[in-house]
């Protein structure tokens, strides 16, 4: 069998998780790899989907709405001899749905959801709108597109993913339970036969328990220091919140003994008082994994996740999760079970959890062990990609069938 992964950018949450994936499948001798964009350096095509890029921009109020993009899809020499392409995070690349239009009916499709987007007109962050799951009038009128993209754009686009995944027969997987429950009131799901629930899994031979003092030493940090980290991705991400959370942590008492280490591109206002030391993107997975080994507690003020990978990962080198309750966050990171969980934007309990852990090793200690165990128990890699190579397998089998019966039928 051989499986092809299809995500964006070589970078990110989603494509960490395909990347994962394909490698614990080809340990198991399933022919599996991962395919990211290589945009043209220049051509008609890439200056025109820089210009819709840019007009889709000028026509939303929110940066959580995608549209059609114009850059090549993987090409026929790049689908030889692939039984089964797993769609994950590919909305900035290709037009998706008239590319699986035009896929050989022998190939079966996989789609991991990690937002939104896939199941509704173009959203990528479920913010309380429910349009994409009106069974008559989806994605119509869409409220964060202006006038007049927001009587046509949404609905186009929610009406052909509709008609190109129910076609091609996909199968959808979430990351989450909270995921699965508000992307399966979508029709689009509903086409492809529901949604299941896979966690993902993470490399537990990398985020592992490491010697702090070691760690310390690697970062060049005090040993004794309170040592905060946080980050994503992108540092000015606004769902990921990191001016509000460095002017809360700015507040916290004795900040003499208190070191911010946050890790991400970019970088973000700063309050004159806090000690924060921007680390870059960290690509190295080991390197990642000693920076959550090195602190006392990891804090995420995500406004959504619809998992929290980096919060597991956290988890698994022994370091306890200050976090919102939002979205997937609980599943990810249970309540006692390796986080503490506190409203939105409150502040006061954000504070009042991360003293709780500074003022109390003994807490600190029980939560890191139990995060540990969680993971262990959970996010393995060989349960996350068995239970991937059993849905291809449904996929060849299904697809096996159906030739079989058209061609009964021409004979």
């Amino acid at each position: 069998m051989r499986v092809l992964h299809l995500n964006t950018h070589p970078s990110g949450g989603s494509y960490e998780y395909a990347a994962l994936l394909s490698t614990a499948l080809a340990e198991q001798g399933i022919e599996s790899h991962v395919l990211c964009k290589n945009a043209p350096a220049k051509g008609a095509r890439f200056f025109l989907n820089r210009l819709i890029r840019r007009a889709s921009v000028s026509l939303s109020r929110e940066p959580w709405h995608g549209t059609r993009r114009l850059l090549l899809p993987p090409g026929p020499e790049q689908l030889a001899d692939v039984d089964v392409v797993h769609l994950h995070t590919v909305a900035d690349w290709f037009d998706v749905p008239t590319w699986l239009e035009s896929l050989p009916r022998h190939i079966g499709v996989v789609i991991s959801l990690h937002d939104m987007w896939h199941v509704s007109g173009g959203c990528f962050l479920y913010r309380g709108c429910d349009r994409y799951a009106n069974q008559r009038h989806a994605c119509d009128s869409c409220p964060i597109l202006r006038w007049p993209a927001d009587r046509f754009m949404a609905k186009s686009a929610h009406s052909r993913k509709l008609r190109a995944y129910r076609n091609c027969g996909a199968r959808m997987v979430a990351n989450s339970h909270w995921l699965a429950e508000i992307a399966g009131r979508s029709q689009i799901a509903q086409a492809c036969s529901g949604l299941r629930v896979i966690p993902p899994g993470i490399d537990t031979t990398v985020f592992t328990a490491h010697d702090k003092s070691l760690c310390r030493k690697h970062l060049g940090l005090p040993t004794d220091a309170f040592v905060i980290v946080t980050g994503g991705a992108s540092l000015t991400d606004a769902n990921k919140n990191i001016p509000w959370l460095f002017e809360q942590l700015s507040d916290l008492p004795d900040l003499a003994g208190v070191i911010v280490l946050a890790f991400g591109e970019g970088a973000v206002p700063v309050p004159g008082r806090l000690d924060v030391r921007f680390t870059g993107g960290i690509r190295e997975r080991r390197e990642l994994a000693r920076l959550f080994a090195a602190a006392d507690v990891f804090v995420s003020a995500s406004l959504m996740e619809t998992y929290g990978l980096t919060l597991v990962e956290a988890m698994a080198c022994g370091t306890p999760v200050v976090a919102f309750r939002v979205g997937g966050i609980p599943e990810a990171a249970p309540e006692g079970e390796g986080a503490m969980l506190c409203a939105p934007q409150d502040e006061t309990a954000l504070i009042e959890a991360i003293m709780k852990l500074r003022n109390s090793a003994q807490l600190s200690e029980m939560l890191g062990a139990a995060g540990r165990e969680t993971v262990r128990v959970r996010n393995q890699l060989s349960s996350f990609s068995a239970l991937f190579e059993g849905i291809y397998r449904e996929c060849v089998l299904s697809r096996e069938n159906a030739e079989r019966k058209e061609s009964a039928l021409v004979l």
